[in-house]
């Protein structure tokens, strides 16, 4: 529904609440005036001050047969310039001190200006005084001769001057007038900040535009019933929702499933971001809120929404010292207030978004402010081939392409990536020349979206290339024979991005619960490469730096959040890291090594076992470099079929977003 528009006398920007013209841009105006005629009229006063000493012509002939010119400048055949010697530019100073001359800038200075009589010849005396000089330890005068151009020339460098002096008060009085506008907004009944929002109809972004959040949007729907219908709800005694929180990790379409509602609702749209509040002039902040707020319940019926507000809402007394804590707090205190003065059929929402609800102060997320919190997570496989599809449409794709297949290799991918991953590939089909986008493009444009870039200029010596396709044979070989593992896709000794030398792909199950054996078997997995290693090279190098730091984290989770430990048991210590008791932190310590040193010792079991299998793909990376999950099929055989997962405690941190085992350069 179209907004309201307001025509009030009091809306005008050109004049005063009181209907006045506006006198306030005068008065700076008057004041910069003034500022420009002081700072002309001191520079003046110091160019006159440290400007040469102009004296009489018969006095620099004086000087000139004394010895104290040692050059002399003739401009235009009248002005004379000489340049005193260095001894009697001492001379002078001395006696300018010992007397206290008021005038010791300019007897200091080291030239002198005379105005010559155009009769005069001065050149044949300068002459005559060499010849004079010329056989003693005195060195002769020098002397040249110029034409300036006189009058026109001085004219135009002082209207230059003054042109750069009018610039730059111009530009000054426009900071300050841009300075006074914001502070004054609220008072002159303008919002000065227009800049700060958009204010934009969604009607270009429906839920049509929005894949993969089917349950998100179903929590949104009824804001916008609300908003279209906002009298339904104030009839029957409810009271309108004030605020929607959308949680989730980046990139997985908050802004545009706020969008999506406001083009829904056919309202108007605010949108701003939590840290353009932020300013560094106090009190700037909450004055943005008062004016963000007040514009939209003029507009109302409309959506407000604050991307990223933990950069505003974040729970006071935890942001530390400083005004910047103090600024920060402030805002959030005219947020708050904002929120509570809302009319019950203002039929104003806000919207916002975050990624980390958890450091949110509390009063924000209570009911009667955000009233509703709509989670958008990552998407699983049937979303991510729905946006797979959306992001398709605007391709020319070749036939035979399987978006479900795609869906399935991108686990933990974001929309925002999925999006990424569509357009490397189409960039890759145009730098190679194709008519459409092939199978192979999105296959790149996966390893680059989840790996970096390829780095083929990476020279590696023989020996590590050893070292990498055992390592990343390893990881492969474990993943492939055991049970409960996700399956290897693809093993590489490419290197890609900032330090992975290698990896080895894997397609993570889609699941929430996992038991004790399949975490074995994650772990196993995870320390298969360095003991590849252990069994294939008889030694251990630095390649396993980020495999050791990921199993140790899984390893401790086990025992401080899933109860996976006989000897601790079902505890959750709290926090978990740092437990009361000192004898409970060196159990968890103990159990956590365990389950490491028997995680290490099954993966070297399994290699040894199939030392050849081992040595057959290692073999076929250092040949072929990659290999895909036909390739190790052909290498290893069929995989076990996985067995039936028996239920635990569900990971809170489980690592089904990895996606790739990689060898780390530690030198990176």
């Amino acid at each position: 529904m179209p907004a309201p528009t307001s025509s009030s006398p009091s809306q005008d920007p050109s004049r005063s609440p009181s209907g006045r013209p506006h006198t306030k841009a005068l008065l700076w105006w008057v004041s910069g005036a003034l500022v420009l005629a002081v700072g002309v009229h001191l520079g003046l006063r110091w160019h006159q001050a440290h400007a040469p000493a102009r004296i009489a012509y018969s006095t620099f002939l004086e000087q000139v047969r004394a010895g104290e010119i040692r050059h002399v400048k003739v401009a235009d055949g009248v002005e004379v310039r000489g340049t005193y010697t260095q001894d009697a530019l001492r001379a002078r100073r001395e006696a300018a001190d010992a007397e206290a001359d008021v005038q010791a800038p300019t007897a200091q200075h080291p030239h002198v200006v005379a105005s010559k009589p155009e009769a005069h010849a001065l050149i044949p005396v300068l002459r005559r005084h060499n010849q004079l000089v010329s056989g003693t330890e005195e060195a002769g005068i020098t002397y040249t001769a110029v034409q300036t151009g006189g009058w026109p020339e001085a004219l135009f460098r002082w209207g230059l001057l003054g042109a750069a002096l009018l610039g730059a008060g111009a530009a000054g009085l426009w900071m300050m007038g841009r300075t006074s506008g914001r502070t004054s907004g609220r008072r002159t009944g303008q919002v000065q900040t227009n800049a700060l929002f958009e204010d934009a109809r969604g009607a270009n972004v429906t839920f049509d535009d929005v894949a993969g959040l089917d349950d998100a949007k179903a929590e949104v729907e009824e804001v916008v019933d609300i908003l279209r219908r906002p009298h339904a709800v104030t009839q029957l005694g409810g009271t309108l929702p004030t605020g929607v929180l959308l949680v989730g990790p980046p990139g997985t379409g908050k802004t545009l499933l706020a969008k999506a509602v406001a083009g829904e609702a056919g309202v108007p749209f605010f949108s701003i971001s939590g840290s353009e509040f932020m300013e560094l002039f106090v009190g700037m902040g909450a004055s943005r809120v008062r004016d963000l707020f007040e514009t939209a319940k003029e507009r109302a019926p409309c959506i407000i929404f604050i991307d990223e507000i933990d950069a505003i809402g974040r729970a006071r007394g935890e942001a530390g010292a400083g005004s910047g804590a103090e600024e920060r707090a402030n805002t959030l205190n005219q947020l708050l207030v904002e929120m509570d003065g809302f009319d019950s059929d203002a039929g104003v929402i806000l919207m916002a978004a975050t990624n980390r609800p958890d450091v949110l102060d509390p009063a924000l997320r209570r009911p009667g402010r955000f009233d509703r919190q709509v989670v958008v997570p990552t998407p699983d496989r049937r979303a991510r081939a729905a946006i797979f599809r959306v992001h398709a449409e605007s391709l020319r794709v070749a036939d035979g392409i399987e978006l479900d297949e795609l869906a399935r290799r991108t686990p933990g991918l974001a929309g925002a990536e999925i999006a990424n991953v569509c357009n490397e590939a189409a960039l890759r089909a145009a730098r190679t020349g194709k008519s459409a986008v092939q199978p192979e493009d999105f296959e790149e444009a996966i390893d680059r979206v989840v790996a970096g870039l390829e780095r083929q200029s990476r020279l590696i010596a023989p020996e590590e290339r050893t070292v990498i396709a055992h390592h990343e044979a390893g990881h492969a070989l474990t993943g492939w024979v055991l049970p409960d593992t996700a399956p290897v896709l693809k093993v590489s000794i490419v290197p890609r991005g900032a330090a992975a030398l290698g990896r080895a792909q894997v397609v993570p199950q889609e699941r929430d619960l996992y038991s004790r054996d399949a975490l074995m078997s994650r772990l196993v997995v995870t320390l298969g490469g360095r003991a590849a290693e252990a069994v294939a090279l008889q030694q251990v190098t630095t390649s396993a730096e980020d495999d050791l730091e990921r199993a140790t984290e899984l390893a401790y989770a086990m025992v401080t959040q899933y109860g996976m430990s006989r000897r601790v048991g079902p505890l959750r210590p709290h926090p978990p890291h740092r437990p009361r008791s000192a004898a409970l932190k060196e159990a968890i310590d103990e159990e956590a090594q365990a389950l490491i040193t028997e995680a290490q010792a099954r993966a070297e079991s399994i290699l040894r076992e199939k030392q050849t299998l081992l040595s057959r793909v290692a073999e076929a990376l250092l040949e072929q470099e990659v290999l895909d999950a036909k390739a190790l099929r052909a290498l290893l055989g069929p995989p076990p079929e996985p067995q039936t997962a028996q239920d635990g405690s569900s990971p809170e941190s489980q690592p089904t977003h990895t996606q790739t085992e990689t060898t780390k350069n530690n030198a990176s």
